[in-house]
């Protein structure tokens, strides 16, 4: 059975197909995770049905969840020493081997994770008191884990940070969705080429086979503005629920049927 999700962006619409086979009832998805206004300049109303719901909900990228959590400052200071000895202990091993990341960009990803982990960074390293609590958006023990599965099974930065910054996006991403590629960029470059060259493409109608995260689509999208339209497809619908919620965070006007 095919479901079709239309997405009106900004004037221009994005349509999340996925193929799915199920004698299931139709029923309404829930909403996705709300964001707070700093990340939405205006109001996005959308509403989705499916034969099925998806395995999951996305999670919400490490930097934007709630500071819920807190450690004191000397037992974060432990953590973060314990994954700079970590960090230090590959080397170059990992670049040798298939050009992954050496012990510098480890540290360089180490610092980002802090940055979105601890809700106040400004003031949290300067403090000398050790038995200061510091609010957290996960918690230690989380922490512990996924800077091991880091290095140990060399999963993905992006998937334990839960995003990806791409051209001026930073986009949802976790596993089941592929992490967007730089040299993706190019694509866009592309359109946007050929949309100054010609109007008419601007108006035209462009497709994104296999969105996953939606970056393609977002993007064209927002260089086609008020008079193009993007139809974005792809067979997990969990890609399709992540392709939404990242289409959601970036001020577009959303309704999805």
């Amino acid at each position: 059975m095919n479901v079709r999700r239309e997405m009106l962006l900004a004037g221009f619409s994005l349509v999340v197909r996925s193929t799915i086979s199920t004698s299931s009832p139709f029923f309404k998805l829930p909403n996705l995770p709300s964001l707070s206004s700093a990340h939405l300049r205006r109001p996005i109303s959308f509403s989705s049905i499916s034969s099925t719901p998806p395995s999951s909900n996305p999670q919400i990228p490490l930097f934007l969840r709630q500071p819920t959590y807190s450690a004191t400052l000397s037992d974060l200071k432990k953590w973060q020493n314990w994954a700079k000895t970590l960090a230090f202990s590959v080397g170059s091993k990992f670049s040798d081997v298939d050009n992954g990341p050496d012990a510098n960009i480890l540290c360089r990803e180490l610092q980002w994770l802090l940055e979105d982990a601890v809700e106040d960074q400004s003031s949290t390293w300067v403090s000398t008191e050790n038995e200061k609590v510091v609010n957290l958006r996960t918690d230690l023990e989380e922490l512990y884990l996924t800077w091991k599965q880091r290095i140990e099974e060399r999963r993905p930065f992006q998937y334990i940070v839960g995003c990806e910054h791409w051209r001026d996006l930073i986009l949802c991403v976790q596993e089941g969705v592929l992490i967007p590629r730089p040299e993706t960029e190019l694509i866009v470059d592309l359109v946007e080429k050929v949309v100054l060259q010609d109007n008419g493409f601007g108006e035209g109608l462009w497709a994104d086979l296999g969105t996953g995260s939606g970056a393609l689509a977002i993007a064209i999208g927002r260089i086609l503005g008020d008079g193009g339209r993007v139809i974005a497809t792809d067979l997990s619908p969990f890609a399709a629920s992540v392709a939404e919620f990242n289409v959601q965070r970036y001020d577009l006007q959303v309704s999805a049927c």
